[in-house]
């Protein structure tokens, strides 16, 4: 499970990274986005437990 997240945050990063560059929002994009997938994820885990 911890290399799923690990590899979403990457591929988080890197479409953050790619689209924004190097501008002032790039890096609260990235902290929204991946506070988003965590959220869904642990969701998930939980539905999933059920």
């Amino acid at each position: 499970m911890l290399v799923l997240i690990w590899f979403l945050v990457c591929i988080i990063f890197y479409l953050v990274q790619k689209t924004l560059g190097n501008s002032g929002h790039a890096l609260e994009v990235f902290a929204l986005l991946t506070a988003f997938v965590l959220f869904v994820i642990d969701r998930l885990s939980k539905k999933v437990k059920k």
